[in-house]
């Protein structure tokens, strides 16, 4: 709205504030005033307007995709007036080639011409994907999109992997070559090693005869030395004798020294610390103490002189006293001295410490004498020892002596001993040299031959590798725009279309200037994909088919990240199980703080899954999508809303969706790359095969999972070994020959290698054993894989038809659980067949509306029969949805029977003759013409054989191909045998409305969905399941609307806890709460739930329902079952047994003396009730002509009026048959009619089965064929055993109807069989280079404008037209002709101004409104725009057919205009014929003067044709133009008769209208009927304000012949003014 206001009017209104404004207005002066404008607030103001218009530069882009552009035009139209309009159409290839070559100018191709080459196969790559899209939406009605992006997205995939892909095959081929070079240069060393081997050889024995010689020599001389030797070391050992015998009395000796010395040195330390002052403290005692002169006798003694004081005094004034102390001679103290001082060191007192405390000099004197004591004592044991030991050192120096001399003559002989050990040594090593350099030749050629045989398979193979990848580099070129043409565009397709695109751009590469190198046999897998990966990707459970192979490498190495479309979740189970040692985080769009948790992902480097997105995207994601990331001071950055985050390379995002069929704008295309995962038959029937097997042979199962890991695990193991080896090889030094580790290594590696393969081989042996087993089983896989896909194609029927993988998993294992065991795996196989198909068919069918329950079946048969058993051509099936196309008429045959076989009839049967089996079908036709004809007229021909050979030798399917063609009407009939006979009657009964049984298999994760039509109310059987287990007071129930979501949410959040029953009715009206309700129920998958919690819920069919709800979810729907049969069988398996014997409860209590009489009337009418039900409801089948208006009549109808029965019943002695027919048929099911004529249909039809007769007596029945009849009073058993063998197919003659009744509703059954299958079919491509709509719209616009006839005028008129009566006024037939030109003329007008401007626009002259493209819709589905008949007349005709009837009125009225009034009146050409009726009567009124409100009609048919009329009755009028319809007119008999067959509608002679005065008797007489008057076959019509229905005209009364009023009323018998056709 603000950008259509700037285009135009320069501004957005109000967008400024009062103070923003005046602030402007102020800065804005000056310049106004400067451009001479007056300087008013309002001037200035638009001063600044236009200053902003004139500066202000708007440039829009949008997508032309989708609506929203065609919406955004009509409601904002300066968005075309104010803009200049540029379309950026799809480049065209020079723009496409001339981008390529400048994007390749400087990647290194090879030659420019190759470059060249490789810039139109870009270009033929890019404008093949747009071909291909076209044809993918017409056939699969699936959509896809290229843009430039798509483009420049393969050339820069397309250089980036060029550069790695060169240089991985370089890296391979150079390890290889290397390889390889290593091998050759070993083998051709063998040769020189065996020839050094043998001239080595003599040089060997040289010098081996003198190594020997002089070994003699040296031997000889070693003797010789060796016995000096011994000698010398004999006088060794007695000279060491000897020096040990010296060194003992040393040691003795020195023993006894080391015990007085230390006594000796503390004496004279003790000395030492004496002065001079201490000894004259001595030597000043006049009368020393005792103890100081007895110490001093000891020093006199030793000194040699008199112990006695002065003495004493004497030696203490020697100022050398102390020296000489220290200095004694100690080791010459003579004996008698000892002895002497004995007194003295024995006494007790002449100790130290004693001493000590008289006098400290006298305490050191003390210990001198007592150590010159201990001293003279040792001194005296200590002398001998030395005498003998010089004597031991004196013979040990002789010894010695002696012992040189011989030393000296050993050191001689070993001198010379060494000289000729040297020259051996030197002998010994050239002999050893040589032998080692024969050794090493030897070892070498030894190595040689084990790493050339050892390595000889790998030779071979290398070679072969090395071969392929040279060619690979060749091919490389054109192998990578292959590859990156796939990554970049292939993704969305399927299979079929991927291997169409490689065949096309395989071609273009061999059509160039230059042939571009590439594989012929290009696969994706092998170019670029690892092997070791692959399989490591299917051990984590991506599906082994190629095109999962395809999808997995397109994930992986696609630039842009993917977004899978992945309805089944297998690309999500991968994703996770593969990321899952990184930590993959999984975010749903749903949850609030999912931009948190992907910033966080982001910044570690964490892999992120989206799952569950819809069509659009988040814009918050655009910067992650776009891959936005910036360098900033050496950091990564991604902006993220207006936060910068570190990004991490390691980052990895993946998006998931569950929708089947979603439809990406181009804008979401181009950031991501959409992958396709939606599972293959091959890939299914693969999964359930391992379903099958688990469930079966489970230790087979395991056993194989470990062999697959076992497998992969070694060929890893393999190729790292031969990694390692072709390593070892490129990097040896020197010889290798020499490296005796690598040569081992390789050995080792090698036998490695050998045990792999031989447990590799074993493994695959045992595999393939295993696989063998299993294949036995393959055919449950297979119909397993059949079925789902027909239970998802019938997700493209109605949106609420949607059913998980994981829900038809756990499906399919459940039938297994319920299937008979068997010991033959062939019976055991086909019990599994069986019980899968009728349990896949039973719980899809209870959540399918019964109109599409007979389809699902066909469709089961169908495919089983082409995929299995293979009776079904694609032919043949082609032939079945088509009827063959068209072929022009002058191209067909001679018509073999031109009385019965029609011009479409003859081109079916034509192109059915190409069909193999169908060879001389019109021969036949020809020659037994009358057999054909028997069986074209046959009631059912379904039932009859075909004529001649043909019902032997052509298959049921083949037989259903004529029947398509000969009785197209008559194909759902033929199609319920065609299921009956082919896959069991089971397929036909439709399943019971069991709600206990959906009950069980439900839990609390699982919701059950309640999928309504109509007047369907399942309440009732949900408040009875409550009541049945308990739960009615639990049993929580709310209607979705505006405000209702939150209340809901609280009560599903207290349910959970407390185990309470939730409904939740009307989804369909909370559209916006959906995703609430699907994110509320996703929260459920992670939380313990109470075991009694069950969630229920009802909706219509509608397309906000979430997907992943209605997928987990179990769905019901509520139907009457289709058909009669159903209907009344499913009414009393509903009913309680109490109900239905209450009678003859009453008479076994004995309450009620008359309860015995009425059991047989309850029964018999309980019965013709339900079948009274079931019958109004199967006639609405029949459209109009069974009900004018379709009422939604349900279960609580049936069960009220059974109340009221048995009311009536109880209370009354006598059946009140007239009260029941008026409260039942008038009040309970008539409450609901608001038709008259449908009102008294209900009675008419009623009072065939509430009647005496059909209680009284046992002969009555309701139809004349005898089958239908209330069955005699029994138990429900019983009837329900009758129930069960009423015909499967419902003739009309049960409602009361015609046979031919059906022909119109048996048409449409076929269109909307035809339609439906057709739907879920892919479209196959038909002849293109047609017109295009706009083309074909234009010419039929300027046709239509071209035949368009003139307006009516009063101009010509003749003079009676417009005649007036003698008082002046008009007569009423001219008024009513002049209203009905004003309308005729009103139509015209808008037809012609409609049609001018339809042109304009189609030329882009004008906007197309929305008017006009419902316009230009319409006329190309030629159907008649609603912009004319909104001021037109009614009509059900196609577009050509209401031209021509339009051109048809123009010229009556013309006619009527010129002429005058006609003598017969055609009624179809009014457009408010009930005008004509009132002008008419009051034409007569006038004449008579008869009041008009007293007259009426009366009905007399002619027996003229329009053209035998001549004049005009003399009163009333007549008319023509009136088709019966329901009857024929028998113009024998004059009256109403029965329709002949095949024959719906005949034509009217001409009725006069001759008016009457009322007569309430005549209405009442029993020969008439009164029959209804409609405009058109549709019947209904709405209230006109002129408070008349817009359809129906009037009732006229005709003759009722042989049969009684009701009878027609029953038939539906009316008059109509048009035909639809």
């Amino acid at each position: 709205e603000d950008i259509n206001n700037i285009l135009n009017a320069g501004e957005v209104p109000d967008l400024f504030a009062a103070d923003e404004l005046s602030k402007i207005i102020e800065l804005v002066r000056p310049l106004a005033k400067a451009a001479g404008k007056i300087e008013t607030k309002d001037i200035i103001f638009s001063h600044f307007i236009q200053l902003c218009r004139e500066n202000l530069h708007v440039v829009l882009a949008f997508s032309p995709v989708g609506e929203s552009f065609r919406n955004r035009l009509r409601m904002f139209p300066s968005l075309v007036n104010c803009c200049t309009i540029d379309w950026f159409t799809e480049w065209p290839q020079d723009a496409l080639i001339s981008v390529a070559e400048s994007f390749l100018a400087k990647i290194d191709l090879g030659s420019a011409e190759l470059r060249d080459s490789v810039c139109s196969v870009c270009m033929i790559i890019h404008s093949s994907v747009s071909k291909i899209s076209t044809r993918f939406l017409d056939e699969l009605r699936r959509y896809n999109y290229t843009t430039p992006t798509s483009y420049l997205e393969l050339i820069n995939m397309y250089t980036s992997m060029l550069s790695s892909e060169r240089g991985v095959i370089n890296g391979k081929v150079d390890r290889y070559q290397g390889g390889l070079d290593k091998l050759v240069a070993t083998n051709s060393m063998v040769e020189e090693l065996q020839a050094e081997i043998i001239k080595l050889q003599p040089v060997l024995k040289v010098a081996a005869k003198e190594t020997a010689e002089l070994i003699e020599v040296v031997t000889k001389d070693k003797a010789a030395a060796a016995i000096t030797q011994a000698n010398v070391e004999e006088e060794a050992k007695k000279v060491n004798v000897a020096t040990l015998e010296a060194q003992a009395i040393a040691a003795d000796a020195q023993k006894d020294l080391d015990e007085a010395l230390p006594a000796f040195d503390s004496a004279v330390k003790a000395l030492k610390s004496l002065n001079k002052n201490d000894i004259t403290e001595i030597k000043s005692f006049a009368k020393p103490p005792e103890m100081v002169m007895f110490t001093m006798e000891g020093v006199c003694i030793l000194k040699g002189v008199k112990p006695t004081w002065d003495e004493s005094k004497k030696l203490l004034s020697d100022g050398n006293f102390l020296g000489s102390l220290e200095s004694y001679d100690k080791d010459n103290i003579k004996d008698k001295t000892i002895k002497a001082l004995q007194k003295y060191i024995t006494h007790p007192e002449f100790l130290p410490e004693k001493i000590e405390k008289v006098s400290k000099a006298a305490k050191s004197l003390c210990m001198w004498v007592r150590a010159m004591d201990v001293y003279a004592r040792v001194a005296k044991n200590v002398e001998p020892k030395k005498i003998k030991l010089a004597e031991s050192q004196a013979q040990v120096a002789e010894m010695n002596a002696l012992l040189d001399v011989k030393t000296k003559e050993l050191n001689e002989v070993l001198a010379r001993v060494k000289q000729l050990e040297d020259k051996l040594a030197i002998t010994l090593k050239q002999r050893d040299d040589l032998q080692k350099q024969s050794d090493e030749c030897t070892a070498r050629l030894g190595r040689a031959e084990q790493l050339t045989g050892g390595l000889a398979s790998e030779q071979v193979r290398w070679a072969e590798e090395l071969k392929q990848l040279k060619q690979d580099m060749i091919d490389l070129t054109g192998n990578i725009l292959l590859a990156a043409g796939l990554i970049a565009y292939s993704g969305p397709f399927v299979s079929t279309y991927r291997a169409e695109l490689i065949n096309e751009w395989v071609r273009a590469c061999s059509q160039g200037k230059v042939n571009i190198p590439v594989d012929a046999n290009f696969s994706l897998e092998r170019i670029v994909g690892d092997a070791p990966t692959i399989r490591s990707w299917q051990i984590q459970g991506l599906p082994a088919d190629p095109l999962s192979t395809e999808n997995g490498i397109i994930v992986t190495k696609g630039r842009r990240w993917p977004l899978m479309i992945d309805p089944q979740t297998q690309a999500n189970r991968w994703i996770r199980a593969k990321e899952k040692s990184n930590r993959i985080q999984v975010i749903k769009l749903t949850e609030s703080t999912y931009l948190r948790t992907l910033e966080n992902c982001i910044r570690v480097g964490n892999p992120v899954l989206l799952e569950n997105v819809e069509e659009a995207l988040d814009p918050a994601l655009e910067p992650v999508l776009a891959k936005q990331v910036f360098k900033s001071a050496g950091r990564l950055l991604i902006r993220l809303g207006d936060t910068d985050v570190d990004y991490s390379p390691d980052f990895r995002f993946y998006i998931t969706s569950k929708l089947p069929n979603p439809h990406y704008p181009p804008e979401v295309c181009v950031k991501v790359t959409i992958v396709n995962f939606t599972v293959t038959p091959k890939g299914l029937e693969d999964q359930l095969l391992v379903q099958v097997v688990a469930h079966e042979r489970p230790e087979l199962e395991e056993e194989k999972n470990q062999l697959v890991v076992q497998i992969a695990d070694g060929q890893k193991e393999l190729k790292d070994i031969e990694d390692k080896i072709l390593y070892m090889l490129a990097n040896s030094q020197g010889n290798i020959l020499d490296d005796e580790v690598l040569i081992a290594t390789l050995a080792a590696s090698k036998t490695t290698s050998k045990d792999i393969n031989t447990q590799l081989a074993q493994a695959e042996e045992t595999k393939t054993k295993i696989d063998s087993a299993c294949e036995g089983y393959r055919p449950v896989a297979k119909r397993g894989a059949i079925l789902y896909f027909v239970v998802a194609d019938m997700g493209g029927v109605d949106p609420m038809y949607q059913y998980s993988l994981q829900f038809f998993v756990n499906l399919f294992n459940g039938c297994m659980d319920k299937s008979e065991k068997n010991d033959d795996l062939a019976q055991r196989s086909a019990n599994m067949i069986n019980v899968t198909t009728e349990e896949v068919y039973t719980n899809v069918c209870r959540g399918l509306f019964e109109k599409d329950k007979k389809m699902f079946s066909f469709m089961i048969a169908v495919q089983i029969l082409m995929k299995e058993a293979e009776t079904i051509s694609f032919d043949e099936w082609g032939f079945f949805l088509t009827k063959g196309g068209f072929i022009d008429e002058t191209q067909l045959p001679p018509n073999p029977a031109e009385g019965w076989i029609t011009v479409n009839m003859l081109s079916g049967l034509v192109q059915l003759e190409a069909i193999a089996g169908f060879e001389g079908l019109l021969a036949s036709m020809s020659s037994d013409g009358e057999a054909w004809r028997t069986w074209f007229d046959a009631l059912a021909p379904q039932d009859e054989p075909l004529p001649g050979t043909w019902e032997t030798s052509l298959t049921p399917f083949q037989k259903l191909l004529i029947m398509r063609v000969l009785r197209d009407e008559k194909v759902v009939d033929a199609v319920t045998n065609f299921i009956m006979r082919n896959i069991g009657k089971h397929f036909i009964d439709v399943p019971a409305f069991d709600l206990s049984a959906s009950f069980a298999d439900s839990s609390p994760l699982t919701p059950i969905i309640f999928v309504l039509s109509t007047g369907a109310d399942p309440t009732m059987y949900l408040y009875n399941l409550a009541k049945d287990a308990g739960v009615l007071e639990r049993l929580k129930m709310i209607s979705l609307g505006q405000g209702q979501g939150p209340i809901a949410e609280s009560l599903i959040f207290a349910a959970r806890e407390s185990g309470d029953w939730v409904c939740l009715q009307n989804c369909h009206l909370a559209s916006s709460w959906m995703p609430e309700l699907e994110k509320l129920l996703e929260t459920h998958q992670n939380m313990k739930l109470h075991d009694d919690f069950r969630l229920w819920l009802t909706s219509m069919p509608s397309k906000v329902f979430p997907t992943s709800v209605l997928q987990s979810g179990i769905k019901l729907t509520n139907e009457p079952p289709k058909g009669l049969r159903a209907n009344i069988k499913r009414t009393y398996e509903d009913m309680a047994d109490a109900e239905f014997l209450y009678f003859d409860a009453l008479v076994e209590k004995g309450e009620d003396e008359l309860a015995h009489k009425k059991v047989r009337p309850w029964k018999k009418l309980l019965f013709g009730l339900c079948f009274f039900h079931a019958c109004i409801q199967e006639r609405r089948k029949y459209g109009a002509i069974g009900w004018n208006i379709r009422y939604e009549w349900n279960q609580s109808d049936l069960l009220t009026a059974m109340a009221n029965l048995r009311m009536y019943l109880d209370e009354q002695t006598n059946v009140p048959y007239e009260t029941l027919r008026y409260v039942i048929g008038d009040v309970n099911y008539g409450g609901r009619v608001t038709d008259y004529m449908d009102q008294r249909a209900v009675a008419a039809v009623l009072g065939t089965y509430i009647c005496p007769p059909a209680v009284e007596d046992d002969t009555y029945r309701y139809t004349d064929d005898g089958k239908y009849y209330p069955p005699a009073p029994s138990d429900k058993t019983a009837v329900l055993e009758y129930i069960d063998q009423l015909p499967l197919i419902d003739s009309p003659e049960i409602f009361g109807l015609h046979r031919n009744a059906a022909i119109a509703f048996e048409n449409s059954e076929t269109r909307y069989l035809m339609d439906t299958i057709i739907s879920v079919q892919p479209r196959t491509g038909g002849a293109s280079g047609g017109k295009s709509t706009d083309e074909v719209v234009s010419e039929l616009a300027q046709e239509l404008s071209n035949k368009m006839p003139s307006a009516l005028t009063n101009e010509g008129a003749a003079e009676i037209t417009f005649a007036t009566d003698p008082d002046g006024a008009p007569f009423p037939l001219g008024t009513f002709l002049s209203i009905e030109m004003q309308k005729f003329n009103k139509l015209l007008k808008k037809m012609v101004s409609t049609i001018h401007e339809m042109q304009r626009a189609i030329k882009g002259l004008v906007v197309m409104s929305a008017e006009l493209d419902a316009m230009y819709t319409a006329l190309t589905l030629q159907r008649v725009p609603d912009v004319w008949a909104s001021v037109g007349y009614l009509s059900l005709k196609p577009l050509g057919s209401w031209f021509k009837d339009l051109v048809a009125r123009f010229e009556f009225m013309e006619s009527w205009l010129k002429m005058g009034p006609p003598d017969a009146f055609w009624m179809s050409a009014f457009f408010f014929p009930q005008g004509y009726m009132t002008a008419a009567q009051q034409t007569y009124a006038r004449a008579t003067k008869i009041p008009i409100d007293t007259l009426d009609f009366r009905t007399v048919v002619t027996k003229m044709t329009p053209e035998d009329v001549d004049k005009s009755p003399e009163q009333g009028v007549y008319i023509f133009g009136a088709y019966v319809e329901g009857g024929r007119w028998d113009f024998e008999q004059q009256c109403l008769a029965e329709s002949n067959p095949k024959e719906t509608h005949v034509y009217m002679p001409v009725m006069w209208l001759d008016p009457i005065i009322k007569d309430p008797a005549a209405l009442a007489d029993p020969s008439v009927y009164d029959c209804p008057f409609y405009k058109v076959s549709s019947r209904a019509g709405t209230l006109s304000t002129t408070g008349h229905s817009t359809n129906f005209v009037r009732q006229l009364q005709l003759p009722s012949g042989a049969q009684k009023p009701e009878h027609w009323v029953r038939r539906s018998v009316a008059l109509l003014s048009q035909l639809d056709d």
